[in-house]
């Protein structure tokens, strides 16, 4: 039988992983207020950008002062040595020209190609993959800020607080988190505006997309699928999750099963026929490989999903930016619907 909630972001092993956090990404479109004022600098490279929020006894030369998941902290006006222990901050700072000297390892298999060559050559301080956070490893390269994401459960905060000034972003109070962790981590590293570019060609695609493929738009139904973790189950999302805003700014319609869930659900293979038969065309998560994510394989490989109308005719069309972390990935998945709306 199906399930109606929200999938649990985690991993077996207990760590978050984005492909378990955007499953279950949903609750009050709400931020922490991190509104930028005052003068200073941020990144890797030096980068100059502006003081966040109030400046209470820190010289706003050296630092400022940002409110975050756990209250306010004060970070360096201009950090050198970032550690990012979540993939959304991970790819703002890629976004941003920024490298970070260390990361948290959620599996390479997962890393879209515009960041997989800068994502190898950083060291990584998780245990393993999607293992915990390794405390001396963070403390091994000597960061002087740390950006995560307050959804990561028996993350050492305490510890990593005392090696460096360490940022939880609000992911569990944002509906769109490919956005706002974005734009939160921007204005966490000092550079507020620095997506503005992106945030607009993001917003001339989708326009550009509606306007030349309305026809096609028109004609076909979609339904939005990974393959989900657990064993005879899958995931369907629908027009108000991540992917489905997505798609939904570029003109798409979506078929029953996508819009009853409205956002995510974990739904049973008994239930692959009714949920997914009167979907025209399939959008699905993929690894960098182009090969489908997770139990995708399992899932593809039923077969009551080999005799969806959707599957007969071909239209299965899958994007590594199916769950998207920033700008770069939610535009790859905007080029993916479009090149699959154009060999429709």
């Amino acid at each position: 039988m199906s399930v109606h909630h929200q999938p649990s972001p985690l991993r077996p092993d207990g760590m978050p992983t984005r492909r378990r956090l955007l499953g279950s990404a949903a609750g009050a479109a709400a931020l922490l207020g991190l509104a930028a004022c005052g003068s200073g600098g941020s990144g890797s490279k030096g980068a100059a950008g502006a003081s966040v929020g109030a400046s209470a006894g820190a010289s706003a030369a050296s630092t400022r002062v940002v409110d975050t998941a756990k209250g306010k902290v004060t970070v360096p006006a201009r950090p050198q040595r970032v550690v990012i222990l979540n993939d959304f901050p991970m790819a703002a700072m890629f976004d941003l020209g920024q490298l970070p000297v260390g990361l948290f390892n959620a599996g390479e298999e997962y890393v879209a190609q515009p960041y997989l060559e800068r994502w190898r050559s950083i060291p990584k301080v998780s245990n393993g993959v999607g293992g915990t956070v390794e405390v001396e490893k963070v403390a091994a390269l000597q960061p002087d800020l740390i950006i995560g994401i307050d959804a990561q459960p028996n993350l050492p905060y305490e510890q990593l607080s005392r090696l460096a000034p360490t940022v939880l972003l609000p992911f569990s109070k944002s509906k769109t988190p490919w956005r706002d962790m974005a734009e939160q981590t921007a204005v966490v590293l000092g550079l507020p505006d620095a997506l503005a570019k992106l945030k607009q060609r993001y917003a001339d695609r989708a326009a550009q997309i509606r306007k030349e493929r309305a026809a096609v738009l028109a004609r076909y139904r979609w339904a939005l699928l990974q393959g989900g973790f657990d064993e005879g189950q899958w995931w369907l999302y629908g027009p108000e999750s991540n992917i489905g805003g997505i798609l939904a700014a570029a003109g798409a319609r979506f078929s029953s099963g996508s819009v009853r869930v409205k956002e995510q659900a974990s739904v049973s293979y008994e239930l692959v026929t009714s949920r997914l038969s009167d979907a025209d065309a399939i959008f699905y998560y993929t690894t960098n490989d182009g090969k489908p994510a997770n139990l995708g394989p399992k899932l593809f490989a039923q077969q009551s999903f080999q005799k969806l109308p959707a599957v007969r005719a071909g239209h299965l069309y899958g994007s590594i930016a199916f769950l998207p972390a920033g700008y770069t990935e939610a535009l790859m998945a905007l080029d993916d619907f479009d090149s699959a709306l154009r060999k429709l």
